[in-house]
């Protein structure tokens, strides 16, 4: 199975709708396109489809935001990582910063890394914990626990 299938199935077992209406869906577009997502990447499809907060998810994991109005959390967390952190233009972080960290999309290549906090040379080296697609993350953070690999 391809992880876009494994992702929908996923997503399917949450236990509340996850399918955006038409209206969620436009909104975020806006929101994704101000963030300059690319519109053919994984990261768009997902959030442009799907409600991304309130996941039940893996044990230990951070939880991720949604672009969905009216709080806009991956706006507000985008601009944090940006002007607080200072972590580069072209990472998007997509959890919710709590502990000094999170989730980070790489809008150019997208990958997505496990950042903490004082690690901004790290980003896009082997040292640190990342996966090759957005979706790739998604199966991991909607399965098992750390516990487990």
């Amino acid at each position: 199975m391809k992880l876009k299938e494994q992702v929908a199935n996923l997503m399917s077992k949450q236990p509340f709708q996850t399918l955006k209406s038409e209206q969620r869906r436009k909104e975020s577009m806006l929101i994704l396109d101000e963030l300059n997502i690319p519109k053919n990447s994984e990261f768009y499809e997902f959030y442009s489809t799907y409600y991304g907060r309130n996941l039940n998810y893996r044990g230990g994991a951070s939880p991720i935001v949604d672009p969905s109005p009216p709080q806009k959390s991956l706006l507000r967390t985008a601009f944090f990582a940006r002007e607080v952190w200072e972590v580069p233009e072209q990472y998007i972080l997509f959890s919710t910063g709590e502990g000094e960290g999170g989730y980070l999309y790489n809008k150019e290549d997208g990958t997505v890394w496990d950042f903490t906090l004082g690690e901004q040379k790290l980003l896009g080296t082997n040292a640190l914990r990342h996966w090759h697609s957005f979706y790739e993350f998604m199966v991991w953070y909607l399965t098992g626990t750390d516990d487990e690999e």
